[in-house]
């Protein structure tokens, strides 16, 4: 977990019986009713089954000082062998490190955009663009969700990123959720437009002040829509690559806990300045 703070971890959603009693049932749940499981209606499915990892992510920690065993784990291959499955990218890449080896190796289940490169370094995911001279390295239980490229609506080619943090307790009446961290990127250097688009698309003033972050002589902008209880901040990084930014959302409460790892995110950036 280099680079990245453990402290998110501290404040798990569920404790180490929940997790072992609900990923025993969730399982023999799935096993049951995958088939019947349309892409639409795995989110939910999806998102519980982030919260049980996340959670049991927070007891290796605290119990032994790591995040992925070296040796086989139940609980984890459980959980990771049910990932890719229920839409997560690259999981398979640490089912396989920590599975049972009597257990056929998990091949690749979500076709990756094919200027993105995905790979595993330790307890990190790593992902690279082969196009864009960017790449990024974070904790492997958070969740890939997005990895795509397209021609925005503005006609800039992009790169999408979209990653859901480990899951804590916030203030929303279900009282627990991820935060989310979205990585776009443009080959275009016309970095005023990119701005502008973006800031729009996330419903963001562009007129709202930047302050710094504290790092990298980097700002951000920041909005907080009270009444859904949701914090949005953007910043913009500097490439000689074309056009970057790193979003980060999440709720009352968990934008909290979580926003340190919006930190080593933006930290862990590579670009080509470096």
């Amino acid at each position: 977990m280099d680079g990245y703070s453990k402290l998110p971890l501290n404040e798990p959603v569920f404790d180490l019986a929940e997790v072992v009693v609900d990923s025993t049932a969730f399982n023999n749940w799935l096993n049951t009713n995958y088939s019947k499981l349309q892409p639409k209606n795995m989110k939910g499915s999806r998102e519980h089954l982030y919260y049980l990892l996340s959670s049991y992510v927070s007891e290796l920690n605290k119990n032994d000082g790591v995040i992925l065993p070296e040796e086989n784990d139940i609980v984890l291959g459980t959980l990771l062998s049910w990932s890719e499955r229920l839409g997560a990218y690259g999981a398979n890449l640490f089912y396989n490190k920590i599975k049972n080896e009597k257990f056929e190796a998990m091949p690749p289940l979500m076709e990756v955009s094919e200027g993105i490169k995905i790979s595993a370094v330790n307890d990190m995911f790593k992902i690279e663009s082969k196009v864009g001279h960017w790449s990024i390295k974070f904790p492997y239980y958070f969740m890939i969700g997005e990895v795509k490229e397209f021609n925005a609506d503005n006609g800039m080619e992009t790169q999408l990123l979209i990653i859901s943090t480990g899951a804590v307790k916030d203030k929303t009446e279900v009282g627990r959720s991820q935060s989310t961290l979205m990585l776009i990127y443009s080959p275009s250097n016309e970095i005023n437009e990119f701005k502008n688009y973006w800031l729009t698309r996330f419903e963001v003033d562009s007129k709202i002040t930047t302050k710094s972050i504290g790092v990298k002589n980097l700002e951000s902008v920041y909005f907080y829509n009270k009444a859904a209880l949701l914090h949005k901040e953007i910043s913009f990084l500097p490439s000689s690559d074309g056009s970057l930014l790193v979003a980060y959302l999440g709720m009352e409460g968990a934008y909290q806990q979580n926003r340190q790892h919006f930190i080593d995110f933006l930290m862990q950036v590579e670009t080509a300045n470096k």
